[in-house]
C-alpha cells in the first residue's frame, strides 16, 4: 500500500527528524511544522509513501492519502491549487489537525470563498471524517459545509506515541525555577496576530521575568533568521550583538533588556530531539509559540501561553491550558502555572487522544498511539 503525504516538509539525519541551517538553507525550516510531520509519521503504519506539495498533482497512483493539517483555513491560502494536488489523487484522503485562522476569531471569514468550500467539499467526499484543532476551526469548516468533523488538537501533541501527563516539579514554587521562553519577536499586524505592540512587550516582561526571578533561564528561537543569529555561537560577536539590537529594537523601545542578556541565554536546535531534551531540562516553557511550548507538555511540563489570535486561543481552550490575552494585565507566570487545575488539563488530553484515535480508525489507518490510562 502507497501512501501519500500531502503537504509534508520533514527531514531525517539518520534517526533524527532535523532541518538545515538558516543561513544556509534556501528555505526557512518552520520547526513547528517538522514536529507535526514527525509525529504523523511515528503515529500511523505506513508502508511506501509519496510525497507531494499542494499546487502540485500526485506523480503516481496511491491508495490512500495523509494530509498534514495546518493552518489553511484563512484568506491567503491557495485553495486552487491544494484543489488541484486533491483532484490528481484518486484515493481517500485523510487530513489530520486542519486548522483555521483570524486575529479576531470571525467564523465567517471564509463564506464569501467558492475555493475553500470546494476544499472542504473534496474532504467530505472522500474521508471519513475531518479532524481539526478545535472548536472555531470546527466552526469554519462547518460553515464551509463541512461533516462529521472531530476536534482532535494537534496531532504533534501524542508525538511520543502516548497522552501526555503533567505534573509539576516543586522548584517552580521557588526562585530555582528554570524556565524557558518561546519566543515570536517578528509578530506584526496580520492575520496571526491582533495586538502586535502588546505582544513585542509582553515578550519584554516574560524574559525580564526569566531574568529576574529565575535560577536558569532559556530563550527559544524558533525560525526568526534574527534570533537565529543571536543564538549562533559560530557567527562573530559583532553579527551576533547587531542581531540582539535588531531584536530589541523591534519589542523593547523602553531599554529594558540588553544585547548580552539575549546572547546568554539564546538558545537554537536543530532537531525535534535535541528540543525535547532541551525542554526536559526545564521546570516549565512560558511563551508566544504554540509548538515552542508544546515540547513541554510532551515532557510532562506545565506551560504557559501568551495569546493575541485565534490559533492559539483555540488551542488552549481545547486543552484546558493556562493563559493570559498580551493585552490584559500582567500575571506572574510562576503563580498561574501553580494555579491552574492540571488535573483539568489532562482530561482534556485524554480527551483528544480518544478523537484522535477514533479519526484513525474510521479512516482505516492503524495507529501506534497507545491508549490513555
Amino acid at each position: 500500500m502507497t501512501t501519500a503525504l500531502v503537504h509534508f516538509n520533514h527531514a531525517f539525519d539518520g534517526q533524527r527528524t532535523t532541518w538545515p541551517s538558516m543561513r544556509t538553507s534556501s528555505w526557512y525550516p518552520n520547526y513547528g511544522d517538522m514536529l507535526v510531520c514527525a509525529a504523523l509519521i511515528r503515529q500511523v503504519r505506513l508502508d511506501d509513501t509519496l510525497r507531494v506539495g499542494f499546487g502540485y498533482p500526485a506523480k503516481a497512483p496511491v491508495s490512500r492519502a495523509l494530509i498534514r493539517g495546518s493552518t489553511y483555513l484563512h484568506r491567503r491560502f491557495d485553495f486552487a491549487g491544494a484543489n488541484l494536488t486533491l483532484d490528481s489523487i484518486d484515493a481517500p484522503l485523510a487530513i489530520v489537525g486542519l486548522g483555521a485562522q483570524s486575529p479576531t476569531a470571525d467564523v465567517t471569514i471564509l463564506d464569501d470563498n467558492p475555493e475553500a468550500r470546494g476544499f472542504v467539499a473534496r474532504l467530505n467526499e472522500r474521508s471519513a471524517s475531518i479532524s481539526v484543532r478545535g472548536a472555531f476551526s470546527a466552526a469554519v469548516v462547518e460553515r464551509l459545509g463541512g461533516r462529521n468533523i472531530r476536534v482532535t488538537g494537534c496531532p504533534s501533541l501524542f508525538y511520543r506515541l502516548s497522552c501526555p501527563q503533567v505534573t509539576m516539579d516543586d522548584a517552580l514554587a521557588t526562585s530555582e525555577r528554570r524556565i524557558g521562553v518561546s519566543l515570536h519577536t517578528g509578530l506584526e499586524k496580520n492575520m496571526f496576530c491582533a495586538a502586535p505592540v502588546e505582544a513585542r512587550r509582553a515578550h519584554v516582561r516574560a524574559i525580564r521575568y526569566g531574568l529576574d526571578e529565575c535560577a536558569s533561564l532559556s530563550l527559544f528561537e524558533q525560525g526568526v533568521i534574527s534570533e537565529f543569529d543571536i543564538a549562533d555561537a559560530g557567527l562573530p560577536m559583532p553579527l551576533r550583538l547587531a542581531a540582539a539590537d535588531k531584536v530589541l529594537a523591534r519589542i523593547d523601545p523602553l531599554g529594558d533588556l540588553s544585547s548580552d542578556e539575549l546572547i546568554a541565554h539564546m538558545v537554537s536546535v536543530t532537531s525535534i530531539e535535541e528540543w525535547l531534551e532541551r525542554a526536559a531540562e526545564l521546570d516549565a516553557i512560558i511563551g508566544f509559540r504554540f509548538h515552542g511550548n508544546m515540547v513541554a507538555l510532551l515532557q510532562g511540563k506545565p506551560c504557559y501561553y501568551y495569546v493575541y489570535d485565534s490559533r492559539i486561543r483555540e488551542f488552549c481552550d481545547l486543552y484546558a491550558l493556562p493563559f493570559q490575552d498580551v493585552r490584559e494585565p500582567w500575571v506572574a507566570p510562576d503563580r498561574a502555572i501553580l494555579n491552574h487545575d492540571w488535573d483539568r488539563t489532562n482530561a482534556a488530553m485524554r480527551g483528544c487522544l480518544a478523537q484522535m484515535q477514533a479519526f484513525y480508525a474510521e479512516n482505516g489507518y492503524h495507529t501506534l498511539i497507545e491508549d490513555a490510562a
